[in-house]
C-alpha cells in the first residue's frame, strides 16, 4: 500500500511539473509575439502610480517605474507610460520587477498596449533574452501592436 501511495504521488508530482512547463511555454510564446509587436521592452520595477480622471469616461493611469535592463528601444534609466482604464479600475501596482512591452506614441510617450504586455520573471524568458538579446535590440519591427 505505501509502495502505491509513493507511485501516486510521484505521478502527480510529474504532472504537475509537466504542468508548470506548458505554463512557461506558454508565457514564453507570448512574451517572443510582445517582443515583436512593440517599440520598447524592459525589465522594470514599478515606484508609482498616479491616476487622472478625463472627459471622455475613461481614467488614465500614470506608471512610473526604474529601469533594470532595457532590451528593445531607447536606453532609460527610469520610464513613465499611461494606461487608459474604465473610472474607479483597480490599479494594479506591485514593486515585483517584471518584463514589459510598451508602445511610443506620435508625441514620444510611451503607453500600455494592451493584455500580454506584462511578464513575470522566469527562468525560461532570461534564458531566451540572453541567447536572442542583440537580435531583439537591434530590430526595427513593424510594432503591430502600436498602430
Amino acid at each position: 500500500m505505501k509502495k502505491l501511495n509513493f507511485i501516486l504521488l510521484s505521478l502527480i508530482f510529474v504532472v504537475d511539473s509537466a504542468n508548470a512547463d506548458n505554463i512557461s511555454s506558454s508565457e514564453l510564446t507570448g512574451f517572443i509575439q510582445a517582443t515583436n509587436s512593440v517599440d520598447y521592452l524592459a525589465k522594470v520595477k514599478v515606484i508609482k502610480v498616479k491616476v487622472i480622471s478625463q472627459d471622455d469616461d475613461l481614467e488614465k493611469q500614470v506608471y512610473f517605474a526604474e529601469v533594470l535592463a532595457t532590451y528593445k528601444g531607447e536606453l532609460n534609466q527610469n520610464i513613465s507610460y499611461e494606461m487608459h482604464v474604465e473610472p474607479g479600475e483597480d490599479v494594479i501596482f506591485n514593486s515585483t520587477p517584471v518584463y514589459i512591452a510598451l508602445c511610443k506614441n506620435s508625441h514620444g510617450a510611451y503607453y500600455w498596449p494592451g493584455t500580454g504586455s506584462e511578464f513575470r520573471l522566469s527562468k525560461e524568458i532570461d534564458s531566451w533574452l540572453a541567447d536572442n538579446s542583440k537580435i531583439i535590440s537591434q530590430s526595427d519591427s513593424a510594432a503591430d501592436w502600436c498602430k
